[in-house]
Order: structure tokens, then C-alpha cells, then sequence
């Protein structure tokens, strides 16, 4: 079976004008993601683009080739940035396979090192701050109070690690963690940065992230995730459109679990409010 990854991707062209297709759908808010997004050469484009018909614009990204000058020049286009840090050292990160290639090889990681410099530039030109932390065997005893309370993001998303059939099982099994030591993760730095009253800890457990996000792959194809497999639209959104792929897989969209999981927010306000992703309106 060949993987979602393994396929071509839309043009940038493409991506443009399902950008387009997308606002006039209804939909009010993108966020790009990967793997990771920075990677696509046609990122900066398609955040251009949805910020110029009428989109909040948002990325999630371990920080690669997030320069001081790029996040400048990019703060008039994208409203969020959420950063991936799953660890309170780069120590961690190494064993989790969390840094650059040539790193990783080594043994050692320079992630927290590199992406906490790209927040201090996202801070400075006034970018909505999101924190995403994925947990796993690796790290469910770190603690990551001391950085997160540096870091005062808007939102701190945890998410317990979610095997996905068909896409990464079998790789994932050693990295699984039980509800329990999800739970005791999230406790444990609730109770920590409770005097914090800025950073909204969102916690999200394998059952709140089942059919709770709409999402389209770099084919164009409309999918979602809500019985543990992707269900992708037979047809790419760039041959039927966005709203009629769209309909090919609501029904494994749950409406209530997305607003159980705190999905409606004010997310035009990036100074007070913070990250989360694809809203679709209808």
C-alpha cells in the first residue's frame, strides 16, 4: 500500500487557487502543517495567499528555516505560530529523534536551542504563540514547567501520542503511553503553572483528536481521522472543489467532540487568544 506521504503533491498553482476555493467555502481560519510545513517550497505563497482573502493564517513547525528576517517579513501574513518543543532539554530531544539529521546521527540535538530563539523573534513582531507537545514514553516523566513558564505561550496544546493505522503503526507501539501517564503528565504542570494565568494548557487525548480536525492532504484530497485510519474524499478538492470533497468525509467529522475539545475560539485576537485548527463553517 503506497502512503499518503509517498505521493505527488499539488503545485503551487494549485495550492493557490484551493486556497481561494477554501475561503469561499466558509471556512475562516488554515493551519499549515506536516510533517513539517517549512519544508514545502510553496509555504510562503499559500500563507500569502489565505491571508489575502480573508483567512487567519497559522503554522506548526519545529522551527526550520524560521529566520529573524522570514518571521518579519512573514508577520503581516501569519497570524499564529505554533512551535513543536517535546522536551525540557535538547538531551531528551536527541533520544526522541527530535533534531536535524546530521544531529540525530550524532546522538546530540540542538532543537530547544533553535526553536526557543525563533519564539524570542516570533515574540518580537507580535505573532499569536502556541506551544504543542506531543507525549510519549520518551518523555511522560520530564517536566517541563521551568520552560514552559519562560516561554508564557498563549496555549499549550499536549496531546497524547496517537498511532494512526495504515500510516504509523508498528513504529509507534514502543512510543505509546497509557490514559494514566497522559493524565498524570497533564496534571502534574497544571498543578505547576496554575499561577500562570495567560497559558491556556490544552489537553488532548487520543479521543479528542478522533474526528475532531478537518484536514487535506498534500494531494488536495479532504480527510479525517475519526475511527483511528485516515478516510480520504475519492476526489481531490482540486478536481471537485473544496466543499464537495468536503461532503465525501464529514460524516467521520464529530461536530461535538471538535466543541468539546475548546475548537470555537476567538482566534482574530492573536495578542489574547490562541491556536488550534481548521474550522469549518456549514
Amino acid at each position: 500500500m503506497v502512503k499518503q506521504r509517498e505521493l505527488s503533491r499539488i503545485s503551487e498553482l494549485e495550492g493557490l487557487r484551493l486556497v481561494q476555493d477554501i475561503a469561499n467555502s466558509g471556512v475562516s481560519k488554515i493551519n499549515f502543517v506536516g510533517g513539517e510545513a517549512m519544508l514545502n517550497p510553496n509555504i510562503e505563497a499559500w500563507i500569502i495567499q489565505a491571508k489575502s482573502v480573508g483567512l487567519t493564517t497559522s503554522i506548526v513547525s519545529n522551527g526550520t528555516r524560521m529566520t529573524k528576517r522570514w518571521l518579519q517579513r512573514m508577520s503581516s501574513h501569519l497570524d499564529w505560530l505554533g512551535l513543536s518543543i517535546d522536551a525540557s532539554n535538547d538531551e531528551l530531544h536527541a533520544l526522541m529523534g527530535r533534531g536535524r539529521r546530521g544531529e540525530i546521527e550524532s546522538g546530540i540535538s540542538r532543537h530547544l536551542e533553535r526553536t526557543t530563539e525563533v519564539w524570542s523573534f516570533a515574540e518580537e513582531f507580535g505573532y499569536g504563540l502556541k506551544l504543542n507537545t506531543v507525549v510519549t514514553s520518551m518523555n511522560a516523566e520530564d517536566d517541563m514547567s521551568e520552560l514552559v513558564a519562560s516561554l508564557k505561550p498563549n496555549r499549550w496544546k499536549i496531546c497524547r501520542v496517537l498511532e494512526i493505522k495504515g500510516e504509523n503503526d508498528g513504529k509507534v507501539l514502543p512510543l505509546l503511553v497509557t490514559s494514566r501517564q497522559f493524565d498524570d503528565y497533564v496534571s502534574r504542570h497544571k498543578s505547576s503553572l496554575k499561577n500562570l494565568d495567560r497559558i491556556q494548557i490544552v489537553a488532548e487525548d487520543n479521543e479528542d483528536m478522533l474526528g475532531t480536525y478537518a484536514m487535506i492532504d498534500p494531494q488536495g484530497r479532504a480527510y479525517t481521522n475519526l475511527h483511528g485510519r485516515y478516510s480520504y474524499s475519492k476526489q481531490s478538492a482540486i478536481e471537485i472543489g473544496f466543499q464537495k470533497a468536503w461532503e465525501q468525509v464529514f460524516e467521520g467529522f464529530s461536530i461535538t467532540r471538535f466543541e468539546n475539545r475548546g475548537g470555537e475560539w476567538d482566534w482574530k485576537n492573536r495578542a489574547t487568544s490562541s491556536l488550534n485548527l481548521p474550522v469549518i463553517g456549514g
